[in-house]
């Protein structure tokens, strides 16, 4: 069979996989796109859930500031910037008084092409846009969570007079869900906050993985950090894999607004896998494919790591991530944490010795799992080969020359799962098909 898998934005690599030896393809499914999308989002926030309309959450107000999402998560501030800011006006609050803060977390700074593309020109050069930088710029302690987690914000935000998060809301390996209160804990946040609340405990918590939010202590801690930060309004929306079109917009109050929308994309993202299979190939897809860091997150992790529960590869089975990362490593502590240990049992012991950690250990972490009971292969990727066998994987020139040998190594009876998309999945093994 021939299988198209997702390769960067908007391209595909062919993969032929033998029938024989097919255990599967799978994907999450795809929604039909809003017909009125700038209709939809004017009507999520003059009826929001849980909170009064924005316009009237303006009065009263001078300043405000919005944060955003960086490249690395689907696109739908271009969508709801433009109506957002036209409320906010009409709400009484000023062009010069708004800010517009990329909520990046440990990511690199929003290039100024990046920010064209996410917020159109006429945003970007009209309205103050700033980049949250975890390590530099100036925050404001406010205390610490239930579960001692240090929560200092960006200044420029938790100062603000009316303060809204914008985001995308995907399956996510620690609070279930990416959007809702993971901007104000995450991405606005100091790397101290980070790192606390992403430790081994917090990895390795029964209720801390994909696609659920009941119990988990990670999302409730987030939860906490947005009402330390007294984050007023929440922007929310879900997009289509092919072409980024908005299917769904929900705005409110943040226990409700992202609650509601949760509610309805579990079954949306759940992929019901029967089994595990020798060989699993993985297509993270686009904008997650751009670096060995978020690859590993949703090409590794997400199909064998805690987050998961059950693991689609068998002990001993391989994965083969298909991916171009033509932006590299990405972060340096993750790649120096695994590049500086013999073994993953080493990265493991010293993850969990650290007295303070820092945004990219956690990921570390997790793949060190992973490598002891699996070999990750990265295939047809765009960074040097030295660099991925530095970090106890494998590199192959490409997708096929993957597959054929590790069907060579597991044998003719060996079974092979392709999930395209894993960015968007929430995987279920054992559960039927």
């Amino acid at each position: 069979m021939r299988v198209e898998l997702l390769y960067g934005k908007g391209g595909t690599v062919p993969l032929n996989v033998p029938d024989a030896n097919l255990a599967g393809v799978y994907s999450a499914k795809e929604r039909l796109p809003l017909a009125d999308p700038h209709g939809a989002v004017q009507e999520a926030l003059r009826n929001p859930v849980g909170a009064r309309p924005l316009a009237e959450i303006c009065r009263g107000k001078k300043t405000a500031c919005i944060a955003i999402t960086d490249a690395s998560r689907p696109n739908i501030e271009r969508v709801v910037m433009p109506v957002l800011l036209e409320e906010l006006h009409a709400g009484g609050i000023r062009q010069e008084d708004v800010t517009i803060l990329v909520g990046v977390g440990s990511h690199p700074p929003a290039t100024m092409a990046e920010l064209e593309e996410k917020l159109g020109s006429e945003i970007l050069h009209n309205y103050r846009v700033e980049n949250h930088d975890c390590y530099l710029s100036p925050v404001d302690y406010l205390g610490t969570t239930s579960l001692g987690v240090p929560v200092e914000i960006n200044t420029l935000f938790a100062r603000a007079d009316l303060k809204i998060a914008v985001g995308t809301v995907l399956p996510h390996p620690f609070a279930g869900f990416s959007g809702g209160p993971k901007m104000m804990a995450v991405g606005i946040a100091s790397y101290r906050t980070i790192g606390a609340s992403h430790s081994p405990a917090m990895i390795n918590h029964p209720q801390c993985r994909y696609g659920n939010t009941a119990g988990n202590p990670f999302y409730q801690s987030a939860l906490e950090v947005a009402e330390m930060v007294g984050l007023d309004f929440i922007v929310n929306g879900v997009t289509r894999e092919d072409d980024g079109s908005l299917v769904q917009v929900v705005a409110g109050e943040v226990r409700a607004a992202h609650g509601q929308l949760v509610a309805g994309l579990q079954k949306d993202f759940l992929v019901n896998i029967p089994g595990p299979a020798d060989i699993v190939v993985v297509a993270t897809g686009y904008p997650k494919d751009g670096n060995i860091y978020h690859v590993c997150a949703l090409g590794v992790c997400a199909v064998a790591g805690a987050a998961v529960g059950s693991s689609c590869v068998r002990p001993g089975g391989a994965i083969i991530a298909v991916s171009p990362m033509e932006e590299g490593i990405y972060n340096e502590v993750f790649y120096n944490t695994l590049k500086e240990a013999t073994t993953p049992d080493e990265v493991i012991a010293r993850v969990e010795s650290l007295a303070e950690r820092k945004p990219g250990h956690h990921r570390a972490y997790g793949v060190a799992q992973v490598l002891k009971q699996y070999r990750v292969i990265m295939a047809q990727s765009k960074m040097d080969p030295e660099q991925i066998r530095a970090i106890h994987m494998e590199a192959v020139a490409s997708a096929q020359e993957a597959l054929d040998r590790e069907l060579k190594r597991y044998g003719p009876a060996a079974k092979v799962l392709v999930l395209n998309g894993t960015h968007r999945m929430v995987i279920s093994v054992g559960h039927g098909s």
